[in-house]
């Protein structure tokens, strides 16, 4: 079939696609085990760059089609309406839907698509009929979830192993609850966050007398400098080293007020063995001497 510049239109064939169907035989075994009968993938497939990609369905289908929009854009028709679908966003076909769907002449998508089925697929499944967006940002976590999506095309295509099926079919149910409960998923990307720092930060407080760097944070967290740097500025405010100086005074104000350590006791303390300098030090962040700081909040 030939349109619009001599493209040629087709359901399937494009460069580089790779798709599964599951045939009856394994379908019957997936019905009859209680792990993944109640949602379960029947078509699975990515197509790169599909320039011409054109499916109509005129009777609807009698599974969920998700599609999701890596990269381009694509349209579907669907309830009277025509949309445009753009990278980063999906839409769910629900069943028996009549519509029709295909890639942009100008800037074809790469589309991963699911069909799925099962008892409790509804129940699973991300709000249909509509746009869903899954925008980048720094907790979006979308990398994980392409990742998820190859995990189950690479174990569906060992579809004669069961146990293979069932741990794709399994990340279903992970991978769709990642769309329905999207601010849920995101959330855990800033719980790791938050353990990152706290480790940094516990670190930092035990070893007041020490010279940290960014390098020994990046090794107790098991990530880059750069990683590290980044989680205290955005959640903190500051880099590590001003965050460390920071506790540093913080100790030394507790020293001043409920010590009777000398200036040079406490400099030593926090890791300061020139006391001129680390008069300086806490002038700076103060606005006055430890000796001044002392004498005016006895």
């Amino acid at each position: 079939m030939k349109g619009e510049n001599s493209i040629e239109y087709k359901k399937d064939g494009f460069l580089g696609q790779r798709m599964t169907y599951v045939p009856g035989i394994v379908k019957k075994k997936i019905i009859n085990d209680p792990r993944i009968s109640d949602l379960y993938i029947t078509h699975i497939g990515i197509f790169p760059k599909a320039l011409g990609q054109l499916r109509k369905r005129p009777l609807g289908c009698s599974q969920f089609i998700l599609l999701y929009i890596l990269d381009g854009e694509g349209w579907i028709e669907a309830n009277g309406k025509r949309l445009i679908l753009k990278a980063n966003q999906l839409f769910i076909i629900p069943p028996k839907t009549i519509c029709n769907y295909g890639s942009s002449v100008k800037n074809p998508w790469t589309n991963y698509w699911i069909h799925y089925t099962g008892k409790n697929a509804d129940i699973y499944s991300p709000p249909t009929n509509q746009i869903i967006k899954v925008s980048p940002s720094d907790d979006s976590r979308i990398e994980e979830r392409i990742n998820l999506f190859e995990e189950m095309m690479q174990n569906m295509q060992d579809y004669f192993k069961h146990e293979k099926v069932v741990y794709a079919n399994v990340c279903l149910k992970h991978f769709l609850t990642s769309i329905k409960y999207l601010r849920v998923y995101r959330s855990g990307t800033m719980e790791q966050e938050n353990d990152l720092i706290n480790k940094a930060v516990a670190y930092m407080k035990n070893n007041l007398s020490s010279n940290i760097r960014i390098s020994d944070l990046a090794q107790l967290c098991d990530c880059s400098v750069s990683n590290i740097y980044k989680l205290f500025k955005n959640n903190l405010g500051n880099s590590p080293q001003d965050f460390f100086i920071h506790l540093k005074i913080e100790r030394a104000r507790k020293y001043l007020t409920q010590s009777n350590l000398k200036i040079k006791e406490i400099g030593l303390k926090l890791g300061y063995e020139d006391p001129y300098y680390f008069s300086r030090v806490f002038s700076k962040h103060v606005g006055m001497s430890p000796v001044n700081y002392r004498n005016e909040e006895e």
